[in-house]
């Protein structure tokens, strides 16, 4: 808490920075999840395997 008030700019920066990889790690969930549907529809068999 001490440290957002000393350095507001390297607070942000690493806030943007946390933001930044939430946000890829939930495009490449969703990406994966595409992937995954589409496999899905072309062999049904492995629509019973856990991701």
């Amino acid at each position: 808490m001490t440290t957002a008030l000393f350095h507001p700019i390297r607070t942000l920066r690493e806030n943007l920075s946390q933001i930044g990889a939430a946000v890829n790690a939930s495009r490449e969930y969703s990406r994966a999840g595409a992937i995954r549907a589409c496999a899905e529809k072309v062999n049904p068999a492995t629509a019973a395997i856990p991701l």
